[in-house]
Parts: structure tokens; sequence; C-alpha cells
């Protein structure tokens, strides 16, 4: 193995590297900042923050930029695709944080072959709320449990009780603009909350092996091929900024997130004709925002 995917695979992380610059990392911020300023539906400040690069024209070029996928292709190689993008916005002085969890125990993807690449938009430190991950965890797998708190930016509210994992093992990712962090899908991470005066934003990607098949009863199973080719079709593929209008591309987003939205709600009420009853009201943009306005996600 070359150097770098032998770290990857033993410390499950590599972070600190060095991706893009800080001017191009601010006219990301500034665009973002303008777009919370404006009015907005309700539904569209939650739904944008995941499939983000079906949403915004920069988050889909960034998610095949040369200088991510070529790194991304060190580890899983050539044929790839970026199953999810993420915005992990945390307000100045926020009560936001993520609990701590592994991606992959509730994907269920095939081990060793997903990563997320974190990007920042902005700096991101300890003060507020950077990432943080337990070191080599990714070799061990935690019991999780829906964590119910509504500061809890994950939809599912998924966690590794503090009691399983000892806190001295965790460590801060803290990232200058435009650096980046890579970790494995399995490894335990999280973030507490942002305690300054000035907003932290993170961009992540998660990037697949074309050969990977996602628990589709919770998840969706679209994606973006952004290197190499598909010889297994387990994924509904998506166009990508080159191809298509940004309007085309949120037509695609609105319709998966619905789809989405309608899986957490089976999750959470058991029974398949109370879930489709519901989304005859659910498929309103109106009502989905209320929901979310309710559960503090806005």
């Amino acid at each position: 193995m070359n150097d770098i995917k032998e770290k990857f695979f033993n410390e499950g992380f590599i972070s600190k590297i060095n991706l893009f610059q800080k001017n191009e990392m601010n006219m990301i911020f500034d665009e973002y900042q303008d777009f919370l300023k404006k009015k907005n539906k309700l539904v569209d400040l939650v739904e944008h923050k995941s499939k983000t690069h079906l949403f915004f024209p920069w988050a889909n070029k960034l998610i095949r930029d040369k200088r991510i996928i070529n790194l991304v292709k060190e580890i899983l190689g050539e044929n790839i695709y970026c199953w999810n993008s993420l915005i992990f916005y945390k307000k100045p002085n926020s009560k936001a944080f993520v609990s701590m969890h592994q991606d992959q125990n509730y994907w269920g993807i095939i081990h060793d072959k997903a990563l997320s690449v974190q990007l920042a938009i902005s700096n991101s430190t300890e003060e507020n709320g950077c990432l943080k991950l337990i070191p080599r965890s990714h070799k061990k797998n935690f019991v999780h449990k829906d964590l119910t708190n509504l500061n809890n930016i994950l939809a599912r509210g998924q966690s590794i009780s503090y009691n399983d994992i000892d806190k001295d093992d965790l460590e801060n990712i803290e990232l200058s603009q435009g650096e980046g962090c890579m970790f494995h899908g399995n490894i335990v991470h999280g973030s507490f909350e942002n305690q300054s005066s000035n907003p932290r934003m993170l961009f992540t990607m998660r990037f697949l092996t074309t050969d990977n098949k996602i628990k589709n009863e919770y998840y969706y199973n679209d994606a973006t091929l952004v290197s190499g080719k598909d010889e297994y079709y387990y994924f509904n593929k998506e166009k990508s900024i080159d191809e298509v209008s940004i309007d085309e591309l949120k037509k695609i987003h609105k319709k998966i997130l619905i789809n989405q939205f309608e899986k957490y709600l089976k999750i959470k009420l058991k029974f398949n004709f109370i879930t489709k009853f519901m989304m005859i009201f659910f498929n309103n943009d109106f009502l989905r925002g209320v929901v979310y306005k309710l559960s503090k996600k806005i």
C-alpha cells in the first residue's frame, strides 16, 4: 500500500490536507451567507443541507474537483460515486451539535469501501465546534441508540453512549479554510457546540465504490458518478450541472428529499399505511417546512 492509504486504514483518518485556496472558500462562504439572508422557503432552509450538490452549483463542482477526487482515488480506487454531500453549519453561540456515531453503522455499506472528505469552508476550531474523532476506532463496532435531542444535527439522532467511549481519546480536527480531513466510514466522530461569536461552516462529501449497496429502507440510493465507470448499477445515477441546469438538479433534489422524509417518517411511525396517509400532506413543501420548524431544524 502507498503511504497515504496505509496511514488511512491504520489510523482511520488523515487531516490537515491542503486542498483549496482561502479566496475560493471565501467566495463559497459569502454565497452561502447571502443564501441564508434571502427569503427562502422553510423547507429549503433544511433540505439544502443534504444532497447539497444537487442544490448549489458550487457544491456540484466541488464533488467532482480533481483535487478531491485524486485524493479519494488513492484510497478507494478508480470507480467512485459521490453518494451524499452535506453542509454542517453552526451559527455563532449555537447549541447545535453532532452526537458521537459511526456512519457505517447505519449506512449498511461494504466495509473499507467508503469514506468522507470534510472541507473547511470557514476556519474550524475547538471553540467553534470542530470535528472530533477517536483515532483507530474504525476497527471496532459500537452500540448505537437514537438520541432524542432537538439540537442534534443528525436527523435520526443516532448516538454512541459516552459511557462506551473515553472522552480523553477524542481528537480535535482543527482546520484552516481550504484544508480538509478524510475519514473512514466506521470511525467514531461528532462535534460539540459553537461557543464562538463567528459562524462555522464545513462541507462534507461521502464517497463510495460503485460495488457498494445502501440500506435502501433507510436511505436513498441516488448518487453522482465522479470517477471511472459503474458495472454494478446499484445506484440511480444523478446528472451533473455540466449536463443539466441547476433548476433541473433542484427538481431531482426535491424528489429525493421528499422520498427521504418518507423513509424517516416510516422509522418513527412503524406502520406503512400510516406513513402513506401522512405523505399525502407532507408532499407539500409548506407542511414539511412546518415539521422542520417545530422540530427545531430551522
